[in-house]
């Protein structure tokens, strides 16, 4: 099968690999190399475009002067009040729930996804705790309380991504049409007697967070001390 230099062309080898070995074997590799070139060539693609186009997302902003979070999305300004910020748990993700308008001018709902693991299948609550206690300190008491030894509050360790999902240009319009509705409108979710969401699976306000976080500190002290 070799010529007198000790090679074979790519087509003997094809020829023989496949149809010379059909007793062998070879008529299942013909078929499974077909199969599996069909594969890469549907799944490449896509696959490549979702890692060029995918963008970073976008730093979620807590605004202490006005009292708002608010961050976006593919262009799409998503703000909240802080007394109205919510969150919803679980195993996979923490949801930081804030709402925006849509196409339509309707008010949704809309998720800031925070994974303190790093981990898509799971992440506890004891992963969540420290995260919104963080967050619930910072909200009421500012950043020198929660970060007093540091001028920058920012991570440097930013998620892989060719591109960031940049800040609207028309922005402030966004998010001030955003608030406006927010204010002039009940677009909160109604509360049962014991002031928690009723059937819309979130969980309690980032208010009543705080609460619980800082009775939990204050038992800390009180078993510190006694």
């Amino acid at each position: 099968m070799f010529d007198e230099n000790g090679k074979m062309s790519l087509s003997r080898y094809m020829h023989y690999h496949y149809y010379e070995t059909a007793d062998v074997g070879g008529t299942f590799r013909l078929k499974r190399d077909i199969i599996l070139s069909i594969f890469i060539i549907l799944t490449l693609p896509p696959l490549l475009y979702f890692l060029i186009f995918f963008k970073r997302q976008a730093p979620m902003v807590f605004d202490r002067n006005r009292q708002i979070v608010y961050h976006w999305y593919k262009g799409n300004v998503r703000a909240q009040h802080f007394k109205d910020l919510r969150i919803h748990e679980d195993s996979q993700m923490m949801r930081i729930q804030t709402r925006s308008l849509g196409k339509r001018g309707d008010m949704r709902w809309a998720n800031f996804m925070v994974q303190p693991r790093h981990n898509p299948y799971y992440n506890g609550k004891d992963a969540y705790e420290p995260v919104l206690a963080f967050i619930c300190q910072f909200m009421e008491y500012g950043r020198e309380h929660v970060m007093p030894q540091c001028e920058q509050w920012q991570s440097n360790d930013k998620p892989f991504a060719l591109f960031d999902d940049e800040k609207p240009k028309d922005f402030e319009q966004q998010l001030n049409a955003v608030l406006t509705h927010l204010s002039e409108n009940d677009t909160d979710i109604p509360l049962d007697k014991d002031n928690l969401p009723l059937s819309t699976g979130m969980d309690m306000s980032m208010s009543m967070r705080l609460r619980r976080a800082q009775s939990r500190e204050s038992n800390k002290d009180v078993d510190k001390n006694g």
